[in-house]
C-alpha cells in the first residue's frame, strides 16, 4: 500500500502567503490544508489528521500563542511538530511562543530552500518520534495487558458479549476520549459500530493517527450497503464484523484476532530481547570519575531494563582531559538499539583519528567533530532513515574549562554557583542524518567552583506526573532541580530522588540518561 505524503495545515490571514506555502509544499510532495484564522484552524485538526502545523503568529480571531496551546491540549496533536512564521525576531517573542507549545520559528521574509529544509527536517523527526511513542512490547504480554476500544453511538448501541471477550472492552463515545484512550492506554484493537457516525466521519483521521500500528474492525448493520461499504473501503479496515451474525461467532472472530496479535509481538519481543542481551555493547547504569577538581558521573537507565536508543561513552584524552558523548538513537525502540553499535562505531573511529593529530584542538571545537560523523551519517544508507541526537561534552581541568556541541539535543541546564542561577544554555544543532552539510556550533563555557554542568535526555521530560497526568517538560523540570543544583557538591541519585518524588512519577516509558559535570 503506497504511504500517504505528509499532510501540512497552513495557517495565515494574508492569502498570497497561503497560496505561496500551499505550492512550495506541493512542489516536495507534501498535501497542504488551508486556513485563515485559528477558528478554523481548530476546526479542520477535529476532521482530519495533520503531520505539522505552519502558523503567522498574528491572527485574527485567535493569536497563534492561543492556538498552539489550544492545539496541545488535544491529546493526539500533543507530539505534532508547531512552527510560527513571523517578522517578529525579538527573542523574548520567540521563547514565549516557545513556552507556549511551539516546535521552532521562521522568521518572515524566509528563503524558501531554508523553509523546505526545516520542513523536512521537522517531518521526518516526527515520523519517527511516532514509532517512539508506540508502546506495544511489553515484558509480559498477555490479554490483560491490552484493550479492545469499542467506538459507539450515544444510544442504541450494539452490544458485545463482554464477558466472553479475552481482554477488556473500553466503550468510548467521543473522538475525544478514543485519542485520550490511544495516548495513555495499551490498545490492542479498535472496533467502530457503523452508527457511531462521530467516528465514521474522521475514520480517515483514526486511520492515519495509529498509522497502521492498531487493527481496525467495523461493524456492519446491513452487509447490503453498498454505498457505505464503498466509503469504508476507502479508509484503512482490517476487517468486518456483522451484527447479523451468531454472536458466537463475533466473539469468536474477536478472540482470534487478539490471540493472533498477540503471538506475533511475543515473537517479535523475544526476537529483540534475545538480540539485546547478545549485543556487544554493554553500558553501565552509573558512571562517576575525578578528573583533578572535576567530577563527572552518568546515570543511564533503559527502558523495561532492556537496551535502547541512549547510549553514552567516555574518551580519555589525558590525565586533564575528558571527552564524553551522550545520544539518542531516533527509531522505534528496539530498532533503535540496533543502530546503537552503529553510530558508536563511527564515534570511536572519529574521536581515535583526531585525537592523534595534533593540529586538532579537540577540546576546543567539539563542533567540527559533530559536522564530520554528520556527514558520514548521512552518507551511510543503513542509517540514512534514523537519526540521532548527540552531544559532545570536553572537559579540561587544566584550563577549568568545559566546551560543548549539540545536534537536536535538549539544551543543557547550566548552574552558576557565585550568582545561584540556573539557566538553559543556548546550543542548539540539527540532528544527526538530517542534512549533510549542517554546522555546529562549540560552546566553550569557564567553570568556578561549585559550578555545574547537567544533559539530560527526554525520558524525563516526557515522564507523566501519575497525581496530575501532565507530561513534565522542560519548565517544570528545571524548577524542581534547581534546588538540588544549588548544593555544594551533588550525586545524579539526588537529581532523580528529587525528580520522582515530588513529581509523582512511577514509572519512565523510555530510556533515560543523565550527565553531570561539577568543579569541586
Amino acid at each position: 500500500m503506497t504511504k500517504n505524503p505528509p499532510h501540512i495545515l497552513v495557517v495565515d490571514s494574508n492569502n498570497a502567503t497561503l497560496k505561496y506555502i500551499e505550492f512550495t509544499l506541493t512542489g516536495i510532495g507534501y498535501k497542504s490544508t488551508l486556513a485563515k484564522n485559528g477558528l478554523e484552524a481548530i476546526e479542520k485538526a477535529k476532521n482530519h489528521h495533520f503531520d505539522l502545523i505552519i502558523s503567522d503568529l498574528y491572527l485574527p480571531l485567535m493569536s497563534g500563542n492561543d492556538l498552539v496551546r489550544l492545539i496541545r491540549k488535544t491529546p493526539e496533536y500533543r507530539l505534532t511538530p508547531f512552527i510560527f512564521l513571523s517578522d517578529n525576531d525579538e527573542e523574548e517573542t520567540w521563547i514565549q511562543n516557545l513556552n507556549d507549545g511551539a516546535d521552532d520559528f521562521i522568521t518572515k521574509p524566509f528563503k524558501q530552500e531554508v523553509f523546505i529544509s526545516k520542513i523536512k527536517a521537522h517531518i521526518k523527526k516526527t515520523q519517527i518520534r511516532k514509532e517512539i511513542t508506540d508502546s506495544s512490547i511489553k515484558n509480559k504480554l498477555n490479554f490483560d495487558k491490552g484493550n479492545i476500544v469499542y467506538c459507539t453511538p450515544k444510544k442504541n448501541k450494539f452490544k458485545i458479549p463482554q464477558q466472553y471477550i479475552k481482554t477488556p472492552v473500553k466503550h468510548v463515545q467521543s473522538d475525544q476520549d478514543l485519542f485520550t484512550y490511544l495516548k495513555e492506554e495499551q490498545v490492542w484493537r479498535i472496533i467502530i459500530d457503523d452508527n457511531a457516525i462521530w467516528a465514521i466521519s474522521i475514520l480517515d483521521k483514526i486511520s492515519k493517527t495509529i498509522e497502521g500500528l492498531i487493527p481496525i474492525d467495523i461493524l456492519i448493520s446491513d452487509s447490503k450497503d453498498t454505498e457505505k461499504f464503498d466509503y469504508l473501503l476507502t479508509n484503512h479496515i482490517d476487517s468486518f464484523l456483522y451484527k447479523q451474525l451468531d454472536e458466537r461467532l463475533i466473539i469468536h472472530q474477536i478472540n482470534s484476532s487478539i490471540q493472533q496479535e498477540l503471538n506475533l509481538k511475543n515473537k517479535y519481543f523475544n526476537a529483540l530481547n534475545t538480540a539485546a542481551k547478545q549485543s556487544p555493547i554493554r553500558f553501565e547504569n552509573q558512571y562517576n570519575e575525578n578528573i583533578s577538581d572535576f567530577n563527572i558521573q552518568v546515570i543511564h537507565q533503559a527502558y523495561n531494563k532492556l537496551a535502547g536508543g541512549d547510549f553514552y561513552e567516555t574518551f580519555s584524552v589525558d590525565s586533564q582531559k575528558k571527552i564524553i558523548v551522550v545520544g539518542d538513537v531516533m527509531g522505534k525502540k528496539w530498532d533503535a538499539w540496533f543502530f546503537v553499535p552503529a553510530y558508536i562505531a563511527y564515534i570511536r573511529s572519529t574521536i581515535n583519528f583526531f585525537l592523534s593529530r595534533e593540529e586538532f584542538d579537540f577540546i576546543k571545537s567539539p563542533g567540527k567533530f559533530l559536522k564530520i560523523i554528520n556527514q558520514s551519517i548521512f552518507k551511510d544508507l543503513k542509517l540514512s532513515e534514523v537519526f540521532t541526537t548527540l552531544s559532545i561534552v570536553t572537559v579540561c581541568s587544566q584550563t577549568s574549562k568545559v566546551s560543548i556541541a549539540s545536534a537536536g539535543a535538549l539544551q543543557p541546564l547550566f548552574y552558576n554557583a557565585k550568582e545561584n542561577k540556573l539557566t538553559q544554555l543556548n546550543i542548539v544543532g540539527t540532528l544527526l542524518g538530517v542534512i549533510p552539510d549542517a554546522h555546529y556550533l562549540s560552546l566553550i563555557q569557564n567553570f568556578d567552583q561549585g559550578d555545574k554542568l547537567l544533559l539530560y535526555t527526554d525520558g524525563y521530560i516526557e515522564a507523566v506526573n501519575d497525581r496530575t497526568g501532565n507530561m513534565i517538560g522542560d519548565k517544570v523540570f528545571l524548577e524542581n532541580i534547581h534546588q538540588v543544583m544549588g548544593k555544594a557538591s551533588i550525586q545524579l541519585s539526588d537529581i532523580e530522588y528529587q525528580l520522582i518524588h515530588s513529581l509523582n512519577i512511577s514509572k519512565f516509558d523510555d530510556d533515560r540518561t543523565l550527565l553531570l559535570v561539577q568543579k569541586n
